[in-house]
């Protein structure tokens, strides 16, 4: 089962207060959450909605609307808000960052930065960037898939094979698993919703989700696979997935939750 709210206040007092009071002229971050952890409805006995994402807390699964919107385009994107970088991107969602990062949270993912640089070579990683590991090894590791329904059928594909390198005109074979390393906090407020950024091909630390695969950090190497994706305005259902399979049981109620579950890094956090 999903954790009650008294569990999102304990992850909630874990944000630096003293950042969150710098940002008097931003946009309330902490706020924001906190609102959108109220709007939490729960449908079934494993099963919650928040703002028309589905979560699974059995499985810990997560389902995103979304719609196409551009089968054919130079990306750095794969999924942003409807008020995001539409113009590089495949797919379009109206529910906002904060709903997103709130519920991979809820079903204990750990949004940390460990595995973004694995593959990018030492003179090109960005200086200020840390690679921090969630306190449970692996749990910002996820699996994320498209599905949706063409001519009564249904599809399913690994969201990897929606993206191709402009060189090779292949898919990234070695993207086997996405990173959620979460957004950041600055002057400006959670920056995931400031420039609505989700899933992230070119490397994005304020994107939620960055790629893996090599050549991530050039902005140049990926264009969308158009033969793979369906045509433009189709609903697509978004499913994130944990990387290990669940076990036999569900989440425990009440479990506590690790420091690093923050849902918002504090501003240190290197943009």
């Amino acid at each position: 089962m999903l954790q009650p709210m008294p569990r999102f206040a304990v992850i909630f007092l874990l944000l630096p207060l003293a950042t969150l009071r710098a940002q008097e002229s931003a946009p309330d971050g902490a706020r924001q959450l906190a609102e959108a952890q109220a709007r939490l409805k729960k449908i079934s006995a494993s099963e919650y909605d928040l703002d028309g994402i589905r979560i699974n807390a059995a499985t810990r699964e997560v389902r995103i609307p979304s719609k196409v919107e551009l089968r054919q385009a130079p990306i750095e994107y794969l999924l942003v808000h409807e008020t995001g970088k539409t113009h590089e991107t495949v797919l379009t969602t109206a529910v906002s960052p904060t709903a997103v990062q709130v519920a991979l949270l809820l079903v204990n993912y750990q949004a940390a930065t460990e595995g973004m640089l694995a593959r990018v070579p030492p003179e090109e990683r960005p200086k200020i960037w840390r690679e921090e590991p969630p306190a449970t090894p692996g749990a910002n590791r996820v699996l994320i898939s498209a599905e949706w329904e063409e001519k009564g059928k249904l599809n399913s594909l690994p969201l990897a094979q929606w993206m191709q390198n402009s060189d090779t005109r292949e898919p990234p074979p070695d993207l086997d698993h996405w990173i959620f390393n979460g957004s950041y906090v600055d002057e400006r407020g959670f920056i995931g919703e400031h420039e609505g950024s989700i899933i992230a091909v070119w490397l994005d630390r304020g994107a939620l989700f960055n790629s893996t695969a090599e050549g991530a950090w050039d902005d140049q190497r990926w264009i969308s696979l158009p033969k793979n994706i369906p045509e433009e305005g189709t609903p697509v259902t978004v499913v994130i997935k944990p990387v290990e399979s669940p076990g036999p049981e569900a989440p425990k109620q009440g479990a506590k939750s690790p420091p690093s579950s923050s849902p918002l890094p504090s501003k240190q956090t290197p943009p």
